[in-house]
């Protein structure tokens, strides 16, 4: 029942001018509301765009900077490890060179050595037998005074 009241004043209030001109204006604020909503979002798409577009292009800059520096560390790595092999070769040759030198001076050592062995038995014994000589010619000098 209170509805059939409520519309008849809804009819009447649409009936009037002024609500007529009221509801005009509020329509043509939702449009221009609207039109400035699309503008917006249109301009924040662009900037948003954009936005991602200077990021793409300074992430390509550091992706080509980090594969140059990468590039310089591999060359100056190669460079390097083929300086530690040249001094490795270089170093082992020396070493097998320095081998040679002490062998060969360890062995004149060992035949030094073992002349000097050698000669100093030879000379006991021939000392020995040169006291055995003359102890024996002492006896026979004794024996004939």
């Amino acid at each position: 029942m209170a509805t059939p009241t409520f519309q008849k004043m809804i009819q009447d209030l649409t009936a009037s001018k002024g609500v007529q001109n009221l509801l005009e204006g509020f329509q043509k604020l939702n449009d221009e509301i609207k039109k400035k909503e699309t503008e917006l979002k249109t301009a924040f798409d662009q900037q948003r765009d954009e936005k991602i577009e200077m990021a793409w292009k300074k992430y390509q800059e550091i992706i080509k900077a980090l594969s140059a520096s990468e590039e310089k560390i591999e060359k100056e790595v190669n460079k390097t490890i083929k300086n530690v092999k040249a001094s490795a070769d270089s170093l082992e040759k020396n070493i097998a060179a320095y081998k040679k030198k002490a062998i060969a001076q360890k062995a004149k050592w060992e035949k030094s050595v073992f002349n000097k062995t050698m000669s100093a038995k030879t000379s006991k014994k021939k000392a020995t037998v040169k006291k055995a000589a003359k102890k024996t010619v002492r006896k026979a000098t004794k024996k004939a005074k």
